[in-house]
């Protein structure tokens, strides 16, 4: 089981930023190289809009670096985080639709 199988089954927001706060801690202490743009090592995640602005982020660092090959250290640890941080992002918008639709059905 992945950190990513663990975020997509998480039950409430509370969860999915404290396993995603441990990933980022776990990457500042392994990325001695800085292979990660500052504002993804940032903490704390402050809400949907920051997992997205950090997921543009590593895109775009992803985009810059197409040139290097798909194994090369940098990438793999870009493309990790930007894949969890997007399981992330979709666990969050997935749960706040859940919480919608259950209060619709209550009303």
């Amino acid at each position: 089981m992945t950190i990513n199988d663990v975020i997509r089954e998480a039950r409430s927001e509370h969860e999915i930023y404290f396993l995603v706060t441990a990933y980022v801690e776990a990457v500042r202490y392994c990325d001695r190289l800085s292979f990660l743009p500052a504002q993804v090592r940032e903490l704390p995640i402050k809400g949907v809009d920051d997992f997205q602005k950090r997921i543009d982020g590593l895109n775009a660092e992803l985009g810059k670096s197409s040139a290097q090959t798909a194994d090369s250290p940098s990438r793999i640890v870009v493309k990790e985080t930007a894949d969890v941080l997007g399981d992330a992002l979709q666990r969050l918008q997935w749960l706040k639709q859940e919480k919608h639709k259950q209060g619709t059905l209550h009303a």
